[in-house]
């Protein structure tokens, strides 16, 4: 009991003490253990904090995506620079091819346009040194799985950015075996792939192109397939196995050293082979009589007035197809459109030339049976031997693609400049060189195309 009879209610810890305080007034000076004191209720955030956390902070989100995403760039459509293992090989590139091609070709300005389809894109390497300098830039702009229309397109964008001085545009049959349309093909609906050109379909501005731009910006930063491609691009930087397209268009095809090396060159041509034999034969098998009824020999037309209308250099040519291909046209009956094609061609060369550019534009054939087109398949089971000219039937390397520009520029000599006054001899050495190549194989004659000795 303390002094005043009540109970004081301390601990030994906490005893009164007397100041000398006026008054004689007495005052406690009480020490709490630790953990009795109260705690402070926790601070909440109103509607304005919360928003301004909420905001600074999707803010950063932002900030970092887009960083992550312009940084590594997975489609190229920002020209970042790259850095060798992390960013320089770009595997998800395909998904938005039509992205990476046409800002590629306007950040190259290209003084050579490489045109096509995937034949094109994967047989012209830009960086290689047959190339002329004074055709230096080169720029690869054919795309898998297009037609002309395509060519077309590109080749209005490369202009509108810089006039090329030469446009080379590779031929393919399979593009031109369709029925005639009696009237001019109505053109597509308004495509992402046309709005973000520089110009329309007439060479004007196109009006479209801003609001493309400000979509594809958002497509290849704010979104999770973006976000996803870059990081899987960080992650597959093995120059062995991973897809690509360089900075100038052209695809090396890394993955098929993997294909090559786990199955071998003859299981790619038998697969390959395998679908031509079962998707040809539902071609139809036209004699190309009056050309301009069908489509592709329209867009052809009008990259013939277009090059001649801008004074450029025109190279046509006719793809060096494996044997293996060429005796498919034949076994489905497709030889004679073949033919008639090829004659067509060379006709609307003519025209164009007579009515002006005899100097401007040249036709090469590389297809037929020779001693590249008919590079040996290696046997089944054989994953070491190397192919030196092929990846399979279809699809040549750029090995082939240094000979055929060795040819272009006067300093080759695989395959022929086809002429209304060479055609139909080209034609029956053709005929006959697959003779002689039916017979070697049956080991008729040598290799040098001597009979052999009895």
């Amino acid at each position: 009991m303390s002094g005043d009879g009540r109970s004081s209610g301390l601990s030994r810890a906490a005893k009164p003490s007397t100041t000398g305080r006026p008054g004689g007034r007495t005052s406690l000076d009480v020490t709490v253990l630790p953990g009795l004191h109260r705690r402070s209720p926790p601070k909440t955030l109103n509607a304005a904090q919360f928003f301004t956390w909420f905001g600074a902070s999707l803010v950063a989100l932002i900030g970092l995506t887009i960083g992550l995403t312009v940084a590594v760039d997975p489609y190229r459509m920002y020209g970042t620079p790259t850095i060798p293992g992390w960013t320089a090989l770009k595997p998800e590139i395909y998904d938005h091819i039509g992205i990476a091609l046409t800002y590629q070709l306007e950040r190259v300005r290209p003084n050579t346009l490489l045109l096509g389809n995937s034949r094109v894109e994967v047989g012209f390497d830009p960086e290689s040194k047959v190339w002329p300098g004074l055709a230096r830039p080169i720029f690869n702009a054919a795309e898998p799985g297009r037609d002309l229309r395509a060519a077309i397109d590109m080749l209005r964008d490369a202009i509108a950015v810089h006039i090329p001085h030469t446009v080379i545009v590779g031929l393919d049959i399979l593009d031109f075996l369709q029925k005639p349309t009696p009237e001019p093909a109505p053109e597509p609906t308004s495509r992402a792939e046309d709005r973000r050109l520089l110009v329309d379909r007439d060479g004007k501005p196109n009006p479209e192109r801003w609001l493309q731009i400000w979509r594809d910006r958002l497509a290849t930063t704010l979104s999770i397939d973006a976000v996803v491609d870059s990081v899987m691009t960080l992650f597959d930087q093995d120059p062995q196995t991973a897809e690509t397209i360089t900075p100038l268009g052209f695809d090396p095809m890394n993955e098929y050293h993997v294909f090559a090396s786990r199955q071998g060159y003859h299981e790619l041509f038998a697969q390959k082979n395998a679908i031509y034999r079962a998707q040809y034969p539902h071609y139809t098998s036209p004699d190309f009589a009056h050309p301009m009824a069908y489509r592709e020999f329209c867009y052809l037309q009008e990259i013939i007035d277009l090059t001649k209308g801008y004074n450029i250099n025109l190279i046509l040519f006719i793809h060096p197809y494996h044997t293996d291909y060429l005796d498919m046209l034949r076994e489905v009956g497709l030889w004679p459109a073949f033919e008639a094609w090829k004659r067509a061609i060379v006709n609307l060369v003519a025209a164009a030339k007579t009515a002006g550019a005899a100097d401007q534009i040249r036709l090469f054939d590389f297809s037929g049976y020779n001693r590249i087109t008919s590079e040996p398949v290696p046997p089944p089971g054989d994953r070491h031997t190397v192919m030196h000219w092929y990846w399979e039937a279809g699809h040549y390397k750029s090995s082939i693609g240094d000979e055929m520009l060795r040819t272009m520029f006067g300093k080759g000599h695989f395959g022929v400049a086809l002429t209304r006054a060479n055609l139909d001899q080209v034609l029956a050495e053709i005929r006959a060189s697959r003779a002689r190549y039916q017979a070697r194989r049956m080991g008729e004659i040598d290799l040098d195309n001597k009979p052999r000795s009895r």
